[in-house]
C-alpha cells in the first residue's frame, strides 16, 4: 500500500519514468557496443582461420563459443544495473515515505500547539523545500499564537475592570434600597411598590451582568476549569437545592434517577451553572404541578445526562436557534434574555461535551448531555 501511495507522487513517477529508460537506453547501448565487437571479432577469426587452412567448422563453433561469452556478460550486466536500479527505487521510495511520515509528525504537532522544529538535516530536495516552507508558517503561528494569549489576558483583566466598574454602582444602589425596604413601613403602598420593583430590577441586572461576564469569558477561552473527579449523584442533588425556590413556585418536581457510582472529572461549578440554566428553562415552559426528569447513564466514552419536562415544548422553528445567543423563541417570557441556554452550551463544549435538543410542540423538550470521559 505504501508504494502505491508513494507512486501517485510525481516526483516518484518522474524518476521511475527516468530509471525505466536509463535501463532500455542501456541495455540497447551494450548490445550495440557488444554487436559491433562480435562482428569485428568474427571477421577477425575468419581471417586467422582462413589464413592458417582450417576447417569453417571450427571457426563458427569458435564464433558461437564467443557469442555465448558476449550474450551471457551482456545479461549479467543488464541483471546488475536493473538490480541497482531496484535497489535505489527502493531506497528514494522509502527516503519518500520517512519524509512523508515527517510532515505528517510536524503537522500533528502543530495541531497540538507544539511549535519545535527540526532544520538542521535540510537538503535541497522538494520535499526538504516543503519543510522550509511549514518552518516559515510554524514562526508565524507560533507569534500569532502568543499575541493571541497576551490580547486574552489583556481582554481578561479587562472585562474584571468592566464588571468591577459596574458591580460598584449597582452594590451601592442595592445597599440603599435594601435600607429603605428595612424602614418600608414609615413608606406609603405606591411607594413600597416603586421601591420592591426596583430592587427586582437590580437583582435582574446583577444576574445580566454575571452572565455576560460569564459568556464573554468562555467566547475567549479565558475560563480555566478547575476540573476534578466530582459524583454526579452528589451534584445534581446540590443543583436540586439551588433550585428549590424556583419549584416551588409552580410547585414543581425534580424526579432523579442516577446512579451513585458515576463520576466525572468536571468543573463542578461551572457544570452546575450550565445544568442550572436548563432546568430553569424547563421549569418556566412548563405547566404548574408537573414534573422534570433527570436521569444518567454512562458506557466506556461518555457519560449521558437526560433533562426532559413535560411543558409546551418548542416549535420547529426555534428549535435550530435554541441555543443561540439573545434568541428568544415564541414562548419566552418578557423577563427572558435568551442567555441562559447559549451559556449552557458553552460551559458544556469546554468541558469536553455536547449537547442536544429534542422537542415536540405541547408534550414536552429533552435535553441530552453527552460527557466524553477522554478528550
Amino acid at each position: 500500500m505504501q508504494i502505491v501511495n508513494s507512486l501517485k507522487n510525481k516526483t516518484v513517477k518522474k524518476y521511475l519514468v527516468l530509471a525505466i529508460l536509463s535501463v532500455i537506453i542501456f541495455t540497447l547501448l551494450i548490445f550495440c557496443i557488444l554487436f559491433f565487437v562480435y562482428n569485428n571479432n568474427t571477421e577477425q577469426i575468419l581471417n586467422r582461420y582462413e589464413v592458417q587452412g582450417l576447417s569453417e567448422s571450427m571457426a563458427l563453433q569458435e564464433i558461437n563459443s564467443n557469442l555465448y561469452t558476449y550474450f551471457y556478460i551482456a545479461t549479467g550486466a543488464i541483471l546488475i544495473m536493473l538490480l541497482l536500479v531496484i535497489f535505489y527505487f527502493f531506497l528514494a521510495l522509502n527516503k519518500n515515505e520517512k519524509d512523508t511520515k515527517n510532515i505528517r509528525k510536524y503537522l500533528n504537532d502543530i495541531v497540538n500547539n507544539d511549535y519545535q522544529f527540526d532544520i538542521e538535516n535540510l537538503s535541497e530536495s522538494e520535499i526538504s523545500n516543503l519543510k522550509g516552507d511549514i518552518y516559515k508558517i510554524v514562526l508565524r503561528l507560533k507569534e500569532e499564537a502568543e499575541n493571541l494569549a497576551k490580547d486574552r489576558e489583556n481582554l481578561s483583566n479587562y472585562l474584571a475592570d468592566i464588571s468591577h466598574q459596574i458591580r460598584t454602582p449597582l452594590m451601592a444602589i442595592s445597599t440603599m434600597v435594601d435600607a429603605i425596604i428595612e424602614n418600608e413601613n414609615k413608606l406609603d403602598k405606591d411607594t413600597r411598590k416603586f421601591i420592591y420593583e426596583i430592587s427586582r430590577q437590580l437583582n435582574q441586572i446583577n444576574w445580566l451582568v454575571d452572565n455576560l461576564l460569564k459568556m464573554a469569558q468562555l467566547d475567549t477561552k479565558i475560563v480555566n476549569f478547575n476540573n476534578e473527579e466530582t459524583n454526579l449523584k452528589n451534584l445534581i442533588e446540590k443543583i436540586e437545592k439551588n433550585m428549590s425556590i424556583f419549584l416551588e413556585l409552580k410547585n414543581q418536581k425534580l424526579v432523579t434517577a442516577i446512579d451513585g457510582n458515576i463520576y466525572l472529572t468536571i468543573d463542578s461549578k461551572w457544570m452546575a451553572e450550565a445544568i442550572e440554566n436548563i432546568i430553569k428553562n424547563c421549569i418556566e415552559h412548563s405547566k404548574e404541578n408537573t414534573e422534570i426528569e433527570i436521569k444518567a447513564i454512562q458506557n466506556p466514552l461518555y457519560v449521558q445526562i437526560e433533562i426532559k419536562d413535560h411543558g409546551t415544548g418548542i416549535s420547529k422553528k426555534d428549535l435550530p436557534r435554541i441555543f443561540d445567543k439573545f434568541y428568544k423563541g415564541e414562548g419566552a417570557s418578557n423577563n427572558s434574555f435568551g442567555i441562559g441556554l447559549s451559556l449552557a452550551k458553552s460551559i458544556i463544549d469546554g468541558q469536553n461535551g455536547e449537547i442536544t435538543v429534542e422537542s415536540k410542540e405541547n408534550e414536552g423538550t429533552t435535553f441530552v448531555i453527552k460527557l466524553y470521559k477522554s478528550k
